[in-house]
């Protein structure tokens, strides 16, 4: 995490000295998705929350770049056979991205998500925390005074479960949970 601190104040150091300014986006969205794991009998997902997060970096001559982080909470329902279960969970994505602002009112952005947490707050599974890493697509129409709507594409995967009693779990191969979700968000982007 240190070396992540580091690389992003370096850029941002570097990038303010070339005539950049501070870009500060705070976005309120809701999402909607979908996930599974591969282990016989299959678990199936299904998510819709509301999702707040901010972006925070650099821009000029159009590009931006900075670090994304996003919190979403609300109940994550899960199917196995015939059984379905909902629980209540939070959720939080921190990540870097980069992208262009166009001159005809849109612009577009990719992100890569290096930290992916979900703590589980209710049911069986009751404090147990997911980790995993993935990516994000996202574009955005500014034709509005101040405010930007915007379409993002994630995919991601768990890949380790930290459990509640205090072991940890490594969920590789068909025991990796892959989700994908799509937020519809309205933000503030400010270049300051």
């Amino acid at each position: 995490m240190k070396k992540l601190l580091s690389t992003v104040a370096i850029f941002l150091t570097v990038s303010m000295s070339a005539n950049a300014l501070i870009h500060v986006e705070p976005y309120l969205g809701y999402k909607l998705g979908s996930g599974e794991d591969s282990v016989a009998p299959i678990t199936e997902y299904d998510f819709k929350t509301t999702t707040l997060g901010a972006r925070l970096g650099v821009t000029t001559l159009g590009f931006m770049g900075g670090i994304d982080y996003s919190l979403a909470s609300g109940d994550w329902e899960s199917t196995t056979g015939s059984t379905t279960t909902k629980v209540d969970s939070s959720q939080k994505m921190f990540g870097l991205f980069a992208g262009y602002e166009f001159p005809i009112l849109l612009r577009a952005w990719a992100t890569y998500f290096m930290d992916v947490k979900q703590e589980v707050k209710s049911g069986a599974n009751n404090g147990d925390e997911y980790k995993g890493n993935g990516i994000g697509l996202g574009v955005g129409y500014t034709g509005l005074p101040f405010v930007s709507l915007n379409l993002e594409y994630r995919s991601y995967s768990y890949d380790e479960r930290d459990n509640a009693d205090g072991s940890k779990t490594t969920l590789s191969g068909s025991s990796a949970i892959d989700n994908t979700e799509y937020i519809l968000s309205v933000s503030l982007p400010l270049d300051l």
